[in-house]
């Protein structure tokens, strides 16, 4: 059953005549006579009665009309979908976020990026930085917000730095450091220090530990919690220290105390996405290239 001639039945019906509805499909009216006589055929029955100046529908023509349209309104809406999928303007959106790093701007972001493609499916994922990577490399994940992506994925991950995010030492209430103003490096010696696992942010881990040699100073490494929420219950809980980023601040801290480095020391936020982006994760970054970047600096207001 050809396309065109369902398009064109459909017109003569709603005209009447052969002529104005060649007319209004830009043809001639040999051509409408053609497809008619063509559908006409292919379903062995007769669609339209024809005179020397009307056109009727016969009663198989008129339970046809019915099944035409419905198969043209079909047709019409696979196709917008079609051109909407392929454009990025529908489809699913895979989001991986450090909930913690997150939480003072993504909520807000979600919503503006809703209003402006109502018809792209957002799916948010906590994930730790090693387990977006992980997402990434599977083709799992669209977009990540995450702190800086270790050597090794470039030409695969593309990223933009949105703020730096300073490292407090966390303690205890009752910790011997809880009072002090700031901290050194040096002062954290004597203490078993907690940090966040390796394996889940090395850019994090590293960055702490490089801070340490640059000083000539030999961390005591005691543990690596997996989550955030875990070092802190740790460290309320025990004598050990802790070097977190400031973000930290929103989980649950009850009976933690967060002290400032007296030597400045921050880790990155940044936003990844794949090289070569899906049609969905373009019109995320098309759309947050217009935005304000208010975004940016509510991730390091606390």
């Amino acid at each position: 059953m050809n396309f065109k001639h369902l398009k064109t039945f459909v017109e003569v019906a709603q005209c009447g005549n052969f002529s104005v509805a060649a007319t209004r499909l830009h043809t001639v009216q040999s051509a409408i006579s053609r497809h008619i006589n063509a559908l006409e055929q292919d379903l062995g029955v007769t669609l339209l009665s024809r005179t020397t100046r009307h056109v009727a529908l016969t009663p198989a023509g008129d339970a046809f009309l019915i099944h035409a349209r419905s198969i043209i309104q079909h047709c019409e809406q696979a196709k917008y979908e079609a051109q909407q999928v392929e454009s990025g303007k529908q489809g699913i959106l895979r989001i991986g976020y450090l909930s913690s790093a997150c939480a003072h701007f993504l909520p807000q972001m979600l919503r503006r990026f809703a209003e402006a493609s109502p018809q792209v499916d957002v799916q948010i994922f906590e994930m730790t930085a090693g387990q977006q990577l992980t997402a990434f490399s599977g083709g799992l994940l669209d977009i990540g917000f995450s702190r800086p992506v270790e050597g090794g994925y470039e030409g695969l991950i593309e990223h933009l730095h949105l703020s730096n995010d300073p490292i407090y030492l966390v303690v205890s209430n009752l910790h011997p450091l809880a009072d002090s103003k700031d901290i050194d490096l040096n002062s954290l010696s004597p203490y078993p220090l907690t940090l966040f696992a390796r394996n889940q942010a090395p850019s994090l881990f590293d960055a702490i530990i490089s801070a340490f040699h640059q000083n000539q100073i030999q961390p005591m490494v005691a543990s690596e919690p997996s989550s955030m929420q875990a070092l802190l219950t740790q460290v309320a809980s025990s004598n050990s220290v802790g070097l977190v980023p400031g973000c930290i601040k929103n989980l649950q801290t009850q009976g933690c105390r967060f002290i400032p480095l007296s030597l400045p020391l921050h880790v990155s936020l940044e936003m990844h996405w794949q090289a070569k982006p899906s049609a969905t994760a373009q019109t995320w970054l098309n759309w947050y290239q217009e935005q304000p970047r208010i975004t940016e600096k509510a991730a390091v207001e606390p």
